[in-house]
């Protein structure tokens, strides 16, 4: 007798699967009953949670128009033939709206008078207005769950002579007024001008000139020789942006003051407290900044040079998004496994695993 070539595998049979005719099927998640998933050939066509009434009904009516047999699905979801029949029926006479609705059939096609019938099942007053609730209690409850940073502010004042938009004056062209949202959302919601003048006095202003290079891709302060001055200016409150030469004095008035690391170390730690990185996994990464000017600075190592050169080394934290945690700048040093551990004993035992992503 000769045997197969390809004995028959007998198949394991799965009681959550059930077949409902037309080669589809219906799946029933194993730890939630209520979530089903219809398919056709093993290819996945429509997830529901059947006990969301509506969201089931129109479910149902899908799968017959697809082909399903009405007897094998009323066996699989348990529920009466009948009723399928009912939800189709709906459909046909009076479209979603009557199927959603409950409409009788018996009561005629009239769908004011079916509307009428209906109208204590349905939510009361101006929808729009329910939704705007509804998103405004969310987001109040969002505001609750995200701690805002809270800075101290400093106590520096600044003249009203330098002042930024101390003056009135009509609408003036400028190719810059897409820094404008940027100034709205930090002086509005975040109180920056406030923050940075309480901190740097009058050498505020080299942070708006930041502002104005972030939003222009503008990569260095010498880059700022090839932008119109005025119109850059104006939008910073400014009147006129200076020459070059002047803003470099911004730049190291507020170095003076070294007041730098307080704040990152700062705003590190309340953005840690806000929940706004995660600290679960960070990784460390170091890269030298070669230093090739007059002046005497120590050395550091250059791993693509493989040789020690006059530089800094900066050392960046990040979280598994990318968002940094953590930003130094060491000079003469570099040790990348010393600041790892100095980075958890400051930022406290067990919160976080450190992964070395190299040098």
């Amino acid at each position: 007798m000769q045997k197969q070539l390809f004995p028959d595998i007998p198949k394991k049979k799965n009681d959550n699967t059930k077949m409902i005719g037309a080669n589809l099927s219906l799946v029933f998640n194993r730890r939630n009953k209520h979530m089903i998933t219809l398919k056709n050939r093993d290819i996945i066509v429509k997830k529901v949670d059947i006990s969301d009434k509506p969201a089931k009904k129109i479910f149902v009516v899908d799968a017959v128009e697809l082909g399903a047999n009405k007897s094998l699905l009323a066996g699989a979801l348990n529920i009466s033939r009948q009723t399928i029949h009912n939800y189709i029926e709906s459909k046909k006479k009076f479209g979603t709206e009557g199927l959603l609705g409950g409409y009788n059939p018996k009561m005629g096609k009239n769908l004011e008078q079916h509307r009428k019938s209906t109208q204590h099942k349905r939510i009361q007053g101006t929808k729009a207005v329910i939704l705007a609730k509804e998103r405004k209690a969310k987001r109040l409850e969002n505001q609750k769950k995200q701690q805002e940073l809270d800075f101290e502010f400093g106590e520096q004042l600044v003249s009203k002579d330098e002042q930024p938009f101390k003056s009135l004056h009509d609408w003036k062209f400028t190719r810059f007024a897409g820094i404008f949202p940027y100034l709205i959302v930090l002086i509005s919601t975040n109180q920056w001008l406030k923050l940075i003048m309480g901190y740097f006095g009058s050498a505020y202003k080299i942070f708006l000139v930041f502002l104005l290079m972030v939003a222009n891709n503008i990569k260095s302060i010498e880059q700022l020789k090839n932008i119109n001055q005025k119109e850059a200016g104006l939008i910073l409150g400014l009147n006129k942006l200076p020459p070059k030469r002047d803003v470099w004095q911004w730049f190291y008035a507020a170095c003076n003051l070294r007041f730098s690391t307080s704040l990152c170390k700062l705003f590190f730690k309340q953005q840690l407290l806000g929940g706004l990185v995660s600290t679960c996994i960070w990784f460390a990464d170091g890269h030298l900044l070669p230093y090739t000017g007059r002046r005497k600075i120590h050395l550091a190592f250059n791993t693509q040079r493989k040789m020690m050169m006059p530089g800094q080394t900066n050392i960046v934290t990040c979280d598994e998004s990318g968002r940094i945690v953590d930003f130094q700048i060491q000079e003469g040093k570099g040790d990348l496994k010393t600041h790892i551990v100095e980075l958890k004993k400051k930022m406290g035992q067990g919160t976080y695993r450190a992964s070395h992503h190299g040098l």
